[in-house]
């Protein structure tokens, strides 16, 4: 048995084909927050595994995307996925989340990137320059990292949303290599070929089957 946990259901259904492909079961939960959040993104996901798996009770695997958007000081950064509940001190250069206004997700999104657009009104590039991440973390319940893997597209914020396709902020990102359209703009085919997720997902997959061979004594199925 596996955990993995998120509210992307996107995730859900791309790391649980892999899960499953292995021959392993898995338990989706739900995610918790630790105390405290880090700035850095990557520290933040290290951060979140950790704590998902002590829950959890068992190896996990978790994910965390988001954007980054330097002119706004890393923002929204690791709380990318609930930005619209935020509230930001800039003077204490502090960001705070209130309670989880139960939101469903696409009006979550939708509020999000009103808020991205919202901050950078008036602004031009290259200010509007911004990085997507995603990280893909497996830990165990004493806190061991045993697969950590990044991924990044680079490119800008659009002046508005644009497209229907993706979720969370790939209605305003424009990709480097995206012909100035916006990812939700992109058909499932070009978005998978310009996606920062498609490396970290093989190298998952790979890694797993690799971990379940070695380990199919100790494990359960």
């Amino acid at each position: 048995m596996q955990f993995f946990i998120t509210s992307n259901e996107s995730s859900v259904r791309e790391i649980a084909s892999i899960v499953v492909a292995t021959g392993c079961t898995y338990q989706v939960n739900d995610p918790v927050e630790p105390q405290e959040t880090a700035d850095d993104f990557a520290v933040n996901a290290l951060r979140k595994s950790r704590a998902y798996a002590r829950q959890a009770g068992g190896i996990t695997i978790s994910e965390h995307s988001g954007l980054i958007i330097p002119a706004l000081g890393g923002l929204p950064g690791p709380w990318s996925a609930r930005f619209s509940d935020c509230t930001i001190d800039w003077a204490a250069d502090r960001v705070n989340v209130r309670a989880a206004s139960n939101t469903p997700r696409e009006q979550m999104d939708r509020l999000n990137n009103q808020r991205v657009l919202e901050m950078l009104k008036g602004v031009s590039q290259p200010l509007r320059a911004a990085s997507f991440m995603f990280v893909v973390c497996v830990a165990t319940p004493q806190g061991e990292i045993l697969f950590k893997r990044v991924g990044e597209s680079r490119g800008y914020v659009a002046s508005d949303c644009r497209g229907s396709n993706g979720c969370g902020y790939d209605a305003i990102f424009i990709g480097n290599d995206s012909d100035d359209q916006t990812y939700a703009e992109l058909d499932a085919t070009r978005r998978l070929v310009c996606s920062h997720r498609q490396d970290v997902l093989d190298r998952l997959q790979a890694w797993l089957g690799q971990y379940v061979t070695q380990n199919a004594g100790q494990m359960g199925r």
